[in-house]
């Protein structure tokens, strides 16, 4: 069963690669309102302005074998909110909170709609009035009351080298059916294994 199981993530993870990697191609969109009827990895450019606080670390984000935490700071497009990740930061061990100032609050940025999905947390997050806030998992509707302001259902991935932005931490590096594949194929001989031993010993069973 686990086998035929990641067949189907397989193919369902190779389907949104297919999506992500055509998506890429498409030349940027132009918008100036936002809704809630964009796809997942769609392309656009957005005009409007960032809030310099609350900002929000999101933590446990590894990139190169190092920890740290992508920045997500509130973008205000007319009278709504989409919350940009803005790239990744080392953490620096804990001992200080990384500078993620904005340099310049208004200002045009290009990137693309991505859907998050939430992870597994050790514990839940407390949205305070701080200016920095450390969370394990971006709650869109915990961030909305803090605001009290429309925030979008997910998040603008925004480009690098661009003012305000960090390093990008790739969504996909390489079409991820394979993993899937591979583990259906472990599990496979894993059956086989179990078959064969489940043979052997009721054959010996007979024998005595």
């Amino acid at each position: 069963m686990l086998s035929f199981w990641q067949i189907e993530r397989g193919k369902e993870k190779s389907e949104i690669y297919e999506n992500f990697a055509q998506s890429l191609k498409q030349k940027e969109i132009k918008i100036e309102n936002l809704d809630t009827n964009f796809n997942n990895f769609t392309k656009v450019e957005i005009l409007g302005k960032f809030l310099n606080k609350p900002q929000f670390l999101l933590d446990n984000v590894v990139v190169n074998r190092k920890p740290g935490f992508e920045i997500i700071t509130p973008f205000k497009v007319k009278d709504k909110i989409i919350l940009v990740n803005r790239g990744w930061v080392d953490n620096n061990y804990r001992q200080i909170v990384p500078n993620i100032d904005i340099i310049n609050q208004k200002q045009s940025i290009v990137g693309y709609i991505y859907y998050y999905n939430k992870t597994y947390e050790l514990s839940s997050d407390t949205y305070t009035q701080d200016d920095i806030l450390i969370i394990q998992n971006i709650d869109f509707d915990s961030i909305e009351k803090l605001l009290n302001q429309t925030v979008m259902p997910y998040i603008l991935m925004m480009n690098e080298n661009q003012n305000n932005s960090y390093i990008r931490k790739k969504v996909y590096k390489k079409n991820p059916e394979l993993k899937h594949y591979m583990y259906a194929g472990q599990w496979f001989l894993f059956s086989i294994i179990a078959l064969i031993f489940a043979f052997k010993l009721l054959k010996r069973n007979k024998d005595e």
